[in-house]
């Protein structure tokens, strides 16, 4: 069911409504979303691996066609764009992934200002030659992130936790409106994650970019979610905020035999 004229006039940032992806196969990813996410919020999708967390993410910055429903951004309907229509739209939407992707052999200021590549000249891009107040705004991306002392280095000689904050500082060049994070803790230790969750709710808190986050560990969604989602088997079946999620909830979401892990 498309929005109505009302709901598309609404406060929100991001509207989906009847969300659906079925893949080639037969598969149904997601099976009717629909939720708002306002300026501002910090949203958790939490869900066991296979639930559609991913797919639903990739499906709201258009990495996957949504076979039907709606997405509106700002407003505007975001469904089924395509061309220049979708890149521009792709600008606005970060998207820090559970790799790091980063270019090993390149510096890490290198690496941050590559995010901002989709909007220079081509000949830029080919000969590195970048000008100063595009490596200092790079310097600043760094600096949220707490790693401006490392812009020099090589990405593979830094950590597991501080590559992926290099990674966001890459996002956070594309200046976006919404940052999506995949699952952006799943391969670190539990230290580690906590120092790139803080990040990720500095750049909310104090920056006001929107986050939506998938993750698994119910402990670190009770520490920096605003809000959550939870996803059964491609369909919503929880949306609160993190205090709701009890013994009851956990089990409806994750299964009877599940056990939280902190």
């Amino acid at each position: 069911m498309a929005l109505s004229p009302t709901t598309a006039q609404s406060s929100a940032l991001l509207e989906i409504a009847d969300l659906e992806k079925v893949y080639a196969n037969g598969t149904y990813a997601l099976k009717g979303i629909s939720v708002s996410v306002e300026p501002g919020e910090f949203l958790v999708v939490i869900g066991l691996s296979g639930s559609g967390k991913s797919t639903f993410l990739r499906c709201i910055n258009r990495l996957h066609e949504p076979t039907s429903g709606q997405i509106l951004f700002q407003g505007r309907d975001v469904t089924h764009l395509s061309g220049e229509h979708l890149r521009a739209y792709r600008q606005e939407i970060g998207m820090v992934f559970q790799h790091f992707n980063l270019i090993k052999r390149r510096s890490v200021l290198e690496n941050v200002i590559a995010g901002r590549l989709g909007r220079l000249p081509v000949w830029q891009s080919l000969t590195g030659k970048f000008p100063q107040e595009l490596r200092n705004e790079a310097l600043e991306k760094l600096e949220i992130v707490g790693l401006a002392e490392k812009a020099t280095a090589r990405a593979d000689a830094l950590s597991g936790g501080q590559q992926q904050r290099v990674a966001i500082a890459r996002t956070l060049m594309q200046r976006p409106k919404i940052l999506l994070a995949d699952e952006p803790v799943a391969s670190l230790d539990p230290a580690t994650s906590h120092s790139v969750m803080k990040y990720l709710e500095r750049i909310n808190k104090e920056h006001g970019t929107t986050v939506i986050c998938n993750l698994h560990f119910l402990s670190l969604v009770r520490q920096y979610a605003s809000r959550v989602i939870a996803l059964k088997g491609g369909t919503l079946v929880f949306e609160g905020s993190p205090q709701e999620i009890d013994r009851a909830w956990f089990a409806q979401i994750y299964g009877e035999e599940a056990v939280e892990v902190n």
